[in-house]
């Protein structure tokens, strides 16, 4: 599987958690488990910032493809982190 397709098998995954998450705190707010509901709210805001990393990796991957598609060689290479 290409590096683009597990990016958006990614976002796929973390929106349908926040779909999910947003129909929990509906529920919870509508039975009165307010507790409940503040708790999928502060998991909705962590899916949140995980779909970010995969948005802007696809985003690259997209540029590199645009470049490619103009004769320019790019690709997107793995950050180096060093200890």
């Amino acid at each position: 599987m290409d590096a683009l397709k597990l990016i958006n098998n990614q976002i796929v995954k973390e929106k349908t958690c926040i779909d999910d998450l947003t129909k929990e705190i509906v529920i919870h707010t509508n039975d009165g488990r307010y507790g409940l509901a503040a708790d999928r709210g502060r998991d909705m805001q962590n899916s949140i910032m995980r779909i970010q990393q995969p948005e802007r990796q696809k985003g690259l991957y997209l540029t590199a493809i645009k470049f490619a598609s103009q004769g320019i060689n790019a690709e997107v290479v793995k950050r180096s982190v060093q200890a």
